[in-house]
């Protein structure tokens, strides 16, 4: 199944990569990763190291489902352990596959479509074991925490298309800083089990429209979570309308659709993926007939923003027009409304749902895998050995 177009796989081909901003905990870890790096093996493909840290998080996100499959049960405390130890390993092997893929002299577009396509998927992972860690079933606090926590980095790529640039942290803070406090989360999880998030660290605090309430840690966290988000979305916005297209390189440019018209339209598109994803997931959890309901919801909505993600960093990269996958937006549409009008069963719909998007997706992303490895000529998980010249 051929989906990318002759002119798509033209404009990947002629992708350049460029780093992001680092922080000064990746120039502390710097040396470690090229340490690490240095002792794979040649034959070792940059794609595989990536997908097995992803794996990892497949793992420990499984583990929480089975032991918590609402959310709020108490699991045995190694799970959490699990979880902090799969984001820990997931984020130094999606650190060391760019340098592995420079040292064997693999580097391709694919990596970079391949790495932040595993970190769209990884981000849904993380969140859900973060869910379970701290014990929120699902509701509008558990929506609001999750989907703030989305928007800036769905941003970076917003950010990347129009700018060329994805900056995402300050020097200080960036996606390494925010894994490792995830796993800090799940590690305190692991050591003083789940009811640690439960304990009052402020009690009887006066609050607009809520009244009189005890703060938790877990309140505290879901704070943390929302102002950073904000920050750091207001700064890639900044960023984004405060430049021009003549900044933008013409051979970066392609035929992006870019442009004042062309901002406002996309960010319409983000607003759309994150406000019905937002109401659906808002959902709460007590009035369902099946606990389990949350988790397929979640799931379902988390497949179709890595979608979404996927095609506006596809896009990106081979300088086209963004064209949101629609087949994405109808199902989360369909099943926001369904939630709303109770028409067909929510539970079995939002299984139908997670089962039809899994399905898609691997189809989809698969298929443009394909494509890219027939035109560059390359492997996806495999290094072809290089010819020699006589």
């Amino acid at each position: 199944m051929v989906i990318l177009s002759q002119r798509a796989l033209e404009g990947i081909k002629a992708y350049k990569y460029k780093p992001g901003g680092y922080t000064k905990l990746d120039d502390l870890h710097t040396p470690f990763w090229n340490w690490l790096t240095n002792k794979l093996p040649m034959w070792l493909a940059p794609n595989l190291i990536t997908l097995t840290g992803l794996f990892a998080l497949i793992i420990g996100y499984v583990v929480m489902w089975i032991y918590s499959p609402n959310y709020t049960d108490d699991a045995p405390n190694w799970v959490y352990s699990l979880g902090a130890v799969a984001v820990v390993f997931y984020t130094n092997m999606d650190c060391i596959d760019g340098k592995q893929a420079r040292r064997t002299g693999s580097s391709s577009p694919l990596g970079q479509l391949f790495d932040h396509g595993c970190d769209a998927i990884a981000l849904h992972l993380m969140l859900g074991m973060a869910q379970t860690s701290v014990q929120q079933p699902m509701g509008f606090i558990s929506s609001l925490a999750l989907t703030l926590a989305m928007l800036p980095w769905i941003c970076s790529q917003y950010e990347e298309y129009h700018t060329g640039h994805m900056i995402y942290g300050n020097g200080y803070f960036g996606v390494l800083e925010a894994n490792y406090i995830l796993a800090f989360v799940f590690a305190l999880s692991g050591i003083f089990g789940p009811s640690f998030w439960s304990r009052i660290v402020f009690s009887a605090v006066p609050l607009p429209i809520l009244g009189t309430m005890d703060i938790t840690a877990r309140h505290v966290f879901v704070v943390i979570d929302i102002v950073a988000a904000v920050n750091q979305t207001y700064g890639q916005l900044f960023r984004v309308f405060s430049s021009s297209v003549d900044r933008l390189p013409k051979e970066e440019q392609g035929y992006k659709e870019l442009g004042l018209a062309s901002k406002i339209r996309h960010l319409m598109w983000i607003a759309i993926l994150l406000g019905f994803g937002g109401y659906w997931t808002a959902r709460d959890q007590s009035k369902m007939s099946n606990p389990v309901e949350a988790r397929f919801i979640s799931l379902a909505f988390g497949i179709i923003f890595a979608m979404v993600a996927t095609k506006l960093i596809m896009d990106h990269m081979c300088k086209e027009p963004f064209r949101p996958t629609l087949w994405a937006f109808i199902i989360l549409i369909l099943s926001t409304v369904n939630v709303i009008t109770g028409t067909v069963n929510v539970f079995l719909a939002s299984q139908a749902a997670a089962a039809f998007c899994l399905v898609f997706y691997l189809t989809n992303i698969t298929g443009i895998i394909n494509d890219i490895c027939r035109f560059l000529k390359i492997n996806c998980l495999t290094i072809k050995p290089q010819k020699k010249t006589q």
